[in-house]
């Protein structure tokens, strides 16, 4: 080889896929060994079912040594968090990039991930004071911002989707489209078989989310459908004008087939009737300030974002942001604050109405009493214990004072944080 380098034949395998005839020659010659698939390559499972949870026992023995290794006792809830978004939740994402997690695997890894958080080290059984979905959420929309392992998964998947919209001379993307065959221009056909396909069909499952996220960019119009894409921003004109669509003879154009300097060369397979010159009228409307073609090539752009630049984390967080629906509650407040990190835990659990108060504990199955604990005069409320209880208004008042703050005490526990905000 011109660069020096030379390939080591003690460290290297021969892998035989199905019968191979004198592969022990073969292995002889090249002076290898003969192993069996599947096996690791890069990190990543070769030869391995997709579907088979044993391909994430590596991923699952990681993450019970980290956690074997840490001293969660010591750790505050803060703390924990801090290492599951930091360290945890990171550990499956590189197989995770091409391999669709089993719901068995994520079960494990949430239990996983779920015990350490409310548990830590301890022994006996904790409550889970929040659930789990909820968890999951951004910080800015009521969670603590642990990631969403089926979600994420999806994501990562994803791009391989929008890869092979953008990279156009790629060699994988030639070998997927040789395969499977081309469905428009930006995806392949639907996979059908149930044999050989199994990562990809995966893959392409997905390609009805993409969509629903990207709008296309026109350049030259050679890659766009005049009819069947949302290229005019207020959806397709197949679906907009069904009727125009069902008499027209250029179902199947693109926009280049259907443009020209003049303008549209829109034909129809017979005269239009006068109930049709309306939506003619209409449709001419919206398609008439169309700027023209250019020499670019078209693109396909992610739509919540002006820029249109498409990254694992929008589209994480736009699922996110889809399941919780509007967010409401003082988290902004609560997370961008400079208060250590413990502390803002706490506050949270407080504005979600978390705490293990005498009558969380009640609803729970305890059997204790339901007297607050600091007066011993009223039913221990998440509001009573941090707003109404006579020893809280004592040191909301020391606090005040010694702040030189005038307020008004909120009728809500979440409206706290907010209180101090002018």
């Amino acid at each position: 080889m011109k660069s020096g380098l030379k390939i080591n034949w003690r460290k290297s395998n021969i892998f035989p896929v199905k019968e191979v005839q004198q592969i022990q020659s073969l292995a002889d010659i090249l002076r290898c060994r003969i192993e069996e698939l599947p096996t690791i390559y890069l990190g990543m499972p070769l030869g391995a079912n997709h579907k088979a949870v044993n391909i994430w026992d590596g991923i699952i023995e990681k993450t019970e040594k980290r956690l074997a290794l840490w001293k969660s006792q010591y750790l505050s809830l803060g703390g924990r968090v801090v290492l599951i978004n930091a360290v945890l939740d990171s550990l499956p994402t590189y197989v995770m990039s091409l391999f669709p997690i089993p719901g068995e695997v994520v079960e494990i890894l949430d239990k996983l991930r779920r015990d350490f958080l409310w548990q830590g080290s301890k022994v006996e059984k904790s409550f889970n004071l929040v659930k789990w979905s909820a968890v999951q959420q951004s910080k800015s929309y009521g969670g603590l911002g642990v990631r969403n392992l089926k979600l994420h998964n999806k994501s990562l998947l994803i791009k391989w989707l929008w890869r092979f919209t953008q990279e156009n001379q790629s060699l994988w993307r030639e070998i997927i489209l040789h395969k499977y065959g081309p469905e428009g221009q930006w995806c392949t056909n639907k996979v059908t078989n149930t044999y050989g396909v199994g990562v990809w069909k995966s893959i392409r499952n997905l390609w009805m989310t993409l969509k629903l996220n990207t709008k296309v960019r026109v350049g030259r119009g050679d890659k766009i459908l005049f009819w069947e894409e949302d290229w005019s921003g207020h959806g397709t004109l197949h679906s907009l004008f069904p009727g125009l669509f069902s008499i027209s003879l250029n179902t199947g154009c693109s926009i280049q087939e259907m443009w020209s300097p003049q303008g549209w060369n829109l034909t129809f397979r017979r005269p239009l009737n006068d109930w049709e010159i309306p939506w003619v009228v209409d449709y001419l409307k919206l398609i008439g300030n169309f700027p023209g073609t250019n020499t670019d090539s078209d693109k396909l752009i992610w739509r919540h974002h002006n820029d249109g630049i498409f990254t694992v984390n929008r589209v994480y967080k736009r699922g996110l942001s889809v399941a919780a629906g509007r967010s409401t509650g003082p988290w902004n407040t609560i997370w961008k604050s400079v208060a250590p990190n413990k502390v803002k835990s706490f506050t949270w659990l407080v504005a979600r109405k978390a705490c293990l108060t005498h009558e969380a504990l009640q609803k729970r199955g305890s059997i204790i009493a339901s007297r607050c604990l600091l007066c011993k005069e009223a039913l221990e409320t998440n509001k009573y214990l941090f707003m109404h209880c006579k020893v809280t208004t004592q040191v909301w008042a020391m606090f005040t004072s010694i702040a030189g703050i005038n307020w008004i005490m909120p009728e809500h526990t979440a409206d706290l944080p907010s209180c101090w905000i002018r």
